[in-house]
């Protein structure tokens, strides 16, 4: 587990515990998530201490609690667990024990914006399947309720907008390989320059004129790859296996 995962499973542990009005020490946070706890103590420790030299924790002898900016993180964190929670349980139809498990690996994986996908999804739910209040996002706030796709044709791509070549798709053979010998493949950055009299993209350091068919078959990821974990997305506490929906 990385750095960042653990001290996202630290915060996460504060901040249930503060909602739930209850006071957490440092051996409290190795017993949150029973029966097995993903943190040992040492990583407790070492996550508390980079989460506390990071300014996202305060320490008051035995008395842990979050600092501004760590509740905001943390928050955020609670937020994508509880709405994967949601998202495993009511559209995959996957079991209240998987779903846990499932929640607890892509919180921390969600970006912002597929977050709010995610939300936007689920129509804005209030609570996880176990009944405890999911944060409401800017989503939330503003009510939106299409979800945007993540994954587009480059033709609906705004001009001047960046974004990554997912995949391309086609039928033909002969015309994968045209795209593979002009330099066009998955994980290469592209660039809508404009759409009229005729496609113009750039790939990389290329910019190259293709007509509409060609651009519609190339599959972009929008730019949300280089969104760092929201403003709020380090890393928390001690896993939990348990019910921490």
């Amino acid at each position: 587990m990385t750095s960042d995962r653990q001290v996202e499973e630290v915060l996460e542990a504060l901040w249930v515990a503060v909602d739930e009005k209850r006071q957490v020490a440092r051996e409290s946070l190795f017993l949150a998530h029973p029966p097995e706890p993903l943190l040992d103590i040492a990583e407790i420790d070492q996550a508390l201490e980079l989460a506390e030299r990071a300014g996202l924790v305060s320490v008051d002898g035995e008395a842990l609690y979050l600092t501004e900016a760590g509740e905001a993180l943390a928050r955020n964190v609670v937020r994508r667990h509880r709405l994967a929670e949601r998202l495993f349980s009511d559209v995959l139809d996957v079991g209240q024990e998987e779903a846990e498990v499932s929640a607890c690996r892509i919180e921390h994986l969600l970006s912002p914006d597929a977050t709010d996908s995610v939300c936007i999804l689920l129509g804005h739910p209030t609570t996880c399947p176990h009944g405890k209040s999911i944060p409401q996002g800017h989503c939330c706030h503003q009510r939106i309720e299409e979800a945007r796709p993540l994954v587009i044709p480059a033709t609906r791509l705004r001009p001047e907008e960046d974004a990554t070549v997912a995949y391309l798709s086609s039928e033909g053979q002969d015309r994968l390989s045209r795209m593979a010998s002009l330099g066009v493949f998955p994980g290469l950055r592209v660039r809508l320059i404009q759409r009229h009299p005729t496609y113009m993209l750039r790939f990389g350091e290329t910019t190259l004129a293709l007509d509409e068919e060609i651009v519609g078959e190339i599959y972009v990821r929008r730019n949300i790859h280089n969104i760092k974990p929201a403003a709020g997305r380090k890393t928390l506490l001690g896993r939990r296996r348990g019910h921490r929906g």
